[in-house]
């Protein structure tokens, strides 16, 4: 939205209005399409995982019950088999030891056990009655103390048989309460366990394939991470942007500092440019330039000749209006006024020669100091007679205004006219110098 410049920073291609609208259309559209699209995957997965946990917790349950359905049913396997033990014991007992205490307790009524012993008895008694003995008395204790050995013996047995039995009569007893106990608990596991079973068949048809939706969470993760990117590279070309906002604020700046530079480079330049200082102080040395010139020129050309300085000329172009910024030098003579690359060799040498006398007097003047030496190197020999006799008569015109003036010439007939003359002769030993 705030990007700048000929130049899209999304695809490159020209940033005008329609396509900055369309562009920032499209990016809109997209964005909203991904927020939305990443919401709803944000809700079906937080959805998935509490399908998920809630499944889990509920098998967790299932899986509880099962694990102490199967602990109760190994306590009455166990208590099974105790009592199958006691039960076969008990039996036993019943076979052998209660028809035994009957038998013995037959015996002890009937006075029918150990007849040898009662005999043996029988004949000690005679005898101890032979010898006046209460065998009477002696048989009855003995018979007493007999019976009483093997009576009080298998009642030991009978009362250590009925002490053990009681036990496990109260044992087998609380053994069939407890066996009835678990049988009903059983059937009530069994009857958690048949609703547990239903509802977990029931719980896994209702849930979702747990591949599917692990599946799903996979591609949805895979999304999220996918536009979890994308944001990353918007966020770091928005970052992007901001650096060169930044960048782009600092190069106005600079831009500006430079603008300001370069105008005032700009007029020092055309200050300091042909049409600048130099041209003004040309413009105003022109008219006093051309004045002296003027005047050593036409007593050079016998008032002949006159010169003008031109500093402004019109394009060849017609449909421009301004004028051209030049410098022309027009000369005019007794034919009419012509440029001063028209004029003859002799006649250009006594304008460059009045021009320059005049640089130099006008220099001289605004320096305010005397020029003191000018130096006139040939050039007459392009003079007729006349225009020799004229540039003599210049030089000695100025001659005043110079401490001293040489003047260079191959041509005898300029030696006569000046009284000092330095004469330069080159012969085969070298070059001699003889003042004259």
């Amino acid at each position: 939205e705030s990007a700048t410049g000929a130049v899209c920073p999304v695809c490159g291609q020209e940033l005008n209005a329609a396509h900055r609208a369309s562009t920032l259309k499209e990016l809109q559209a997209q964005g909203a399409e991904m927020g939305n699209q990443w919401r709803a995957n944000k809700a079906a997965m937080a959805e998935s995982v509490t399908q998920i946990s809630n499944t889990e917790y509920r098998i967790a349950g299932l899986s509880s019950a099962e694990n102490e359905r199967l602990k109760f049913a190994g306590q009455i396997s166990s208590l099974g088999e105790r009592l199958d033990g006691l039960q076969k014991a008990a039996a036993e007992w019943q076979a052998k030891g209660a028809p035994r205490r009957v038998e013995i307790e037959q015996l002890l009524r009937d006075e029918k056990y150990a007849a040898e012993a009662r005999t043996a008895l029988v004949r000690l008694d005679a005898e101890m009655a032979a010898l006046g003995y209460d065998t009477v008395a002696h048989e009855s204790a003995r018979a007493a103390e007999s019976a009483g050995r093997a009576a009080e013996a298998d009642f030991r047995a009978l009362e250590s048989a009925r002490a053990a039995l009681a036990p496990i009569e109260r044992e087998i007893t609380e053994l069939h309460t407890e066996i009835e106990n678990r049988q009903s608990e059983i059937e009530n596991q069994e009857d958690s366990y048949a609703e547990a079973a239903a509802a977990l068949t029931l719980a896994e048809q209702d849930a979702p394939d747990v591949n599917a939706v692990y599946d799903e969470l996979l591609r949805l993760q895979e999304n999220e991470n996918r536009l979890r990117d994308q944001a990353g590279a918007a966020r770091q070309k928005v970052s992007v942007l901001g650096d060169l906002r930044t960048r782009k604020a600092d190069l106005e700046g600079q831009h500006e500092m430079l603008a300001v530079q370069i105008g005032r480079h700009k007029a020092l330049e055309r200050a300091f440019g042909k049409d600048g200082i130099p041209a003004l102080l040309i413009e105003q040395a022109l008219p006093q330039i051309e004045e002296t010139a003027n005047r050593l020129l036409r007593r050079l050309s016998n008032d002949s000749m006159t010169l003008t300085f031109v500093t402004q000329a019109k394009y060849k172009d017609a449909k421009r209006k301004d004028l051209n910024e030049t410098l022309e030098i027009q000369v005019s003579d007794g034919v009419g006024t012509r440029d001063y690359e028209m004029f003859s060799g002799g006649e250009a040498f006594r304008v460059n020669f009045a021009i320059r006398l005049a640089l130099s007097e006008i220099l001289a003047r605004r320096t305010g100091a005397r020029l003191q030496t000018l130096v006139i190197d040939e050039g007459f020999g392009s003079q007729d007679v006349q225009g020799r006799q004229r540039l003599i008569e210049a030089i000695n015109l100025i001659k005043p205004d110079f401490a001293k003036i040489l003047i260079i010439t191959h041509i005898e007939e300029l030696k006569e006219a000046f009284p000092t003359r330095i004469e330069i002769e080159k012969t085969a030993d070298g070059s001699t110098v003889r003042v004259v």
